[in-house]
């Protein structure tokens, strides 16, 4: 362990937003499996790195039904400055329902496991319950999230997470995207984080740059206060082709 401290990134870490999969999964006459394989410059979370400010691989697969339900798995590289957590295993399920032609209420459960962690004390491994509104109207899609988690990473207690996110095409490969959330932790800081950014498609890769930030103090950021400034990161995405069954 290259600090005595308890890793600040584990301790932030509400629960590990599992990253939206590209791919237009919506539900539909038949259902599917598609995979994509991310490479960005800093795995952020909320506005705090949970790379160390390093790039990181990820990887999604999803496999979704047609009545609505899903089931998928997240992996990606993390770096807490401890001994040894290399990797995220984010497994989760759920379903999607059609309000109306434009409205989808999306319900979603999430278990996220650090195999490979052997810090002692509290686990890092964590479950969470989420509830999102997605609501479309033109090139602007607008989104209401919430979550809960029941005992967060490391003892952190009682999470709870709201966030709302617009996104608008300007047109079939260019979209800007904006984001803005608070989280209410029991036995750590709460904070605010936010994120402006683009993204831009061609073919099977997708190209996300966006700059974000926190109100994390230095302070309050605990060992590391560097994980919680802003930050202007960027990824590329190729998605894998999608299967119909």
């Amino acid at each position: 362990m290259r600090s005595a401290a308890i890793p600040v990134a584990a301790l932030l870490l509400a629960a590990a937003q599992l990253p939206a999969p590209t791919a237009r999964a919506a539900p539909g006459d038949r259902g599917g499996l598609y995979s994509q394989v991310t490479l960005t410059s800093d795995y952020r979370y909320q506005g705090v790195s949970s790379s160390d400010r390093h790039a990181a691989v990820q990887g999604v697969v999803h496999y979704f039904r047609p009545d609505g339900w899903y089931a998928g798995v997240f992996a990606s590289e993390v770096d807490y400055n401890d001994v040894g957590t290399s990797y995220e295993l984010d497994l989760y399920g759920g379903r999607t329902l059609k309000l109306d032609p434009k409205t989808d209420l999306k319900l979603q459960g999430l278990v996220t496991t650090f195999p490979d962690n052997r810090t002692p004390g509290p686990t890092y491994d964590f479950v969470q319950g989420g509830v999102s509104l997605i609501r479309r109207e033109g090139p602007l899609t607008v989104t209401g999230l919430t979550t809960f988690v029941p005992q967060g990473s490391y003892g952190a207690g009682r999470i709870w997470r709201a966030e709302g996110a617009a996104d608008y095409a300007l047109s079939h490969g260019l979209t800007l995207k904006a984001l803005a959330g608070h989280q209410w932790t029991e036995r750590r800081p709460d904070r605010t984080y936010w994120s402006v950014g683009a993204e831009a498609r061609w073919k099977h890769l997708i190209f996300e740059v966006r700059y974000q930030d926190t109100d994390l103090s230095k302070t309050r950021c605990g060992y590391n206060p560097d994980i919680c400034g802003p930050a202007l990161t960027g990824a590329v995405t190729a998605v894998m082709p999608l299967i119909l069954f």
